[in-house]
């Protein structure tokens, strides 16, 4: 446990690191987007020595760390807004996202995925595979816009993008959902092709267990390891803010947030994103790996 946790202190620290640089690496001056490019010299250098940027990089740096570490993520260049206020309410609509697209992708990737197993090398895998196949090719800038057009703007059924009603989520939901259960169809496939024939489902046949428990009880546990990595995978991904989907829906998650603060220059803001969707990751990571002991007991990390 402790090895988990210095490892995950020093990723966070290299993405802190690295972020910092990167952003101050790209072209562009974020007290030129504020003040135009009509601006005095003096206004520039007046606000440029406002913000801090006039100070070297390293202490620039330092100072970021120093207001980290008490848990002040600073405040927004162009708005000098609290950053803490602006994550408290994207990021949830990001979770809520994330955690409904994740759902959708289960609820239709594992069936199909266990279905094209029993079905393997007939007309219905073939069927399934080509679907899955088909999904996992669509990318979300195309296949966003495709459901927005038919459910949208020809059948009306449900908003073209926002967030005003309940509703709203459905459409990102499906671009993010689809996608993830042509990956999940095809690993469950594999997976559980892997297992079927093994000595002991042959055994668990053998004593009279039904069809229905043999597949769900002993095959699918032994195949979950494969899909568990999959799905804490795909869930640090949508927990690190699926840039063009919230884009293209006007979702105002954690991804259209750094977007945002990329194109204004927003460096605080930018900084703060990438911290969260690094801690994200992590986060998730230490939750798959609990679910490998879940899901075979066998399984031993070093602690």
């Amino acid at each position: 446990m402790l090895k988990h946790l210095f490892n995950t202190v020093i990723v966070v620290f290299g993405v802190l690191v690295l972020t910092f640089l990167l952003i101050h690496l790209v072209p562009g001056d974020p007290v030129e987007v504020m003040l135009g490019e009509s601006a005095s010299m003096a206004d520039r250098t007046q606000l440029r020595a406002d913000l801090g940027l006039d100070q070297p990089l390293i202490q620039q740096f330092g100072s970021y760390l120093a207001k980290l570490s008490h848990g002040d993520f600073g405040r927004s260049i162009h708005t000098q807004t609290p950053i803490i206020e602006l994550i408290k309410v994207r990021y949830p609509a990001t979770l809520k996202l994330a955690v409904l697209s994740l759902l959708i992708g289960l609820c239709i990737g594992i069936p199909l995925g266990i279905y094209a197993a029993l079905k393997a090398n007939h007309w219905q895998d073939l069927v399934v595979t080509l679907v899955s196949v088909r999904l996992s090719a669509m990318p979300a800038f195309w296949l966003g816009p495709m459901l927005m057009l038919i459910f949208a703007v020809w059948l009306g059924w449900l908003p073209v993008s926002g967030m005003e009603s309940n509703t709203s989520i459905i459409l990102p939901a499906l671009t993010l959902g689809f996608g993830l259960s042509a990956i999940l169809t095809r690993m469950t496939r594999t997976s559980l092709l892997e297992v079927l024939n093994d000595d002991y489902i042959r055994t668990a046949r053998a004593k009279g267990l039904s069809e229905r428990t043999v597949i769900l009880r002993h095959a699918l546990r032994a195949a979950l390891l494969p899909i568990i990595t999959i799905v804490g995978l795909q869930m640090g991904s949508l927990l690190a803010g699926t840039v063009i989907t919230e884009t293209i829906f006007s979702w105002d998650g954690i991804g259209r947030l750094l977007v945002e603060s990329i194109e204004k220059r927003d460096y605080p803001i930018t900084q703060a994103c990438v911290l969260i969707v690094a801690l994200s990751y992590v986060l998730v990571n230490l939750l798959t790996d609990s679910l490998y002991r879940f899901a075979d007991p066998r399984v031993k990390f070093a602690s």
